[in-house]
């Protein structure tokens, strides 16, 4: 079927520019493409009976010449074209070559992982894809998610040979050596499976491929999808979750889009928007205060939910230290990072700030 459509798409392309009828022919005698689509699964008994059984390359039949050709040397087909002069041969022979040169171009043998990478990357049209998820037996209604594992350099084959170890080929889950930068793991969910339990595996490869090569990573997880068809999907939110969080969060190597909610809301506000609010609290008098122990103490602070004691415990500070840092950050912002409406302000506009940074992943 496969070969069909390539044929058809070929013919269909060549047969516009010469106005002549002409039908693609297998062994069975069932025309399988043409140049009239409602000629499509009719039948040329001729070519049965008369072609293939007893040898001939090319013979005439009804004001129709036929010529065959192979494809992979075990296919056998028929171009059969209207007329039966020397021009119409010469088309024949012509449309014969063009097909089987575009044949093997196009059509080489594959397996999983080449057909994950032909998903991936939306190369591949959705009634080849079916034709191809059962052909190779890919489960195609099991769900999935796109774990994605990117490196700082180019180690990513450095990583691959670590982690083929730890998901093999005979399992279920499919290990792909995308580029000389990325991984990708196609991961079979359950309907039980619990966004922890993806984000404590991702950490588990990020572990093990730093203990085994040194070659640092940071992943992205996307959602998990009902069916192998929706898989780019994940890929997607995977590749956006890396983007987004290592503009937010470059400290974490672990990036779960369902759970940058609001960094991808930030993300897609435009640069000049993002500019201009920023710019009402942040000048260059503000940033004087918001040094390196300031910016380290507002953090502890939020990572604590806005609790004094707890805050100036972990910083080893007095509580009227901390209390200080945080009056004289209102003096210069008019922001009290006590008042919970003011500390996420502050949160948010820091965050739009981090806009600037460079991902390098």
């Amino acid at each position: 079927m496969q070969t069909a459509q390539r044929m058809q798409k070929l013919l269909d392309r060549v047969v516009r520019n010469i106005q002549i009828t002409t039908d693609i022919v297998d062994s069975t005698g069932e025309i399988v493409a043409s140049c009239n689509k409602k000629r499509i699964g009719r039948e040329e008994p001729v070519v049965k009976g008369n072609g293939i059984n007893d040898g001939r390359g090319i013979f005439i039949h009804n004001g129709r010449t036929y010529m065959r050709f192979t494809v992979d040397r075990t296919d056998s087909y028929y171009i059969a074209m209207d007329g039966t002069n020397k021009t119409t041969r010469n088309y024949c022979m012509l449309i014969s070559s063009l097909i089987e040169l575009y044949l093997k171009s196009t059509t080489k043998k594959m397996n999983k992982e080449e057909i994950i990478r032909r998903i991936l990357m939306d190369d591949v049209p959705i009634l080849e894809l079916q034709e191809l998820v059962q052909d190779y037996k890919l489960e195609p209604d099991k769900a999935r998610c796109i774990v994605i594992i990117r490196t700082d350099d180019m180690g990513a084959d450095q990583a691959y040979k670590i982690m083929i170890k730890v998901f093999p080929k005979t399992q279920e889950d499919i290990l792909l050596l995308f580029d000389s930068r990325t991984i990708v793991l196609v991961k079979l969910v359950s309907d039980d499976t619990e966004e922890d339990e993806l984000f404590q595996l991702a950490e588990a490869i990020e572990e093990t491929i730093i203990n085994e090569t040194a070659v640092k990573v940071c992943i992205g997880i996307g959602r998990c999808k009902p069916n192998i068809y929706r898989i780019r999907e994940s890929y997607m939110e995977a590749m956006q979750a890396i983007e987004v969080g290592m503009m937010y969060d470059g400290d974490s190597r672990v990036y779960h889009y369902d759970a940058l909610l609001l960094e991808r809301f930030l993300h897609e506000i435009p640069r000049e928007i993002s500019r201009k609010y920023y710019q009402t609290i942040f000048d260059e008098e503000t940033k004087k205060v918001l040094n390196d122990e300031m910016l380290t103490t507002i953090e502890k602070f939020f990572e604590n939910s806005l609790n004094l004691s707890e805050t100036a415990r972990q910083l080893y500070i007095h509580r009227n230290t901390l209390v200080y840092r945080l009056d004289k950050v209102q003096k210069a912002l008019g922001l009290d990072l006590r008042n919970f409406h003011d500390a996420v302000t502050f949160k948010i506009m820091m965050m739009l700030e981090k806009q600037k940074r460079e991902c390098f992943y």
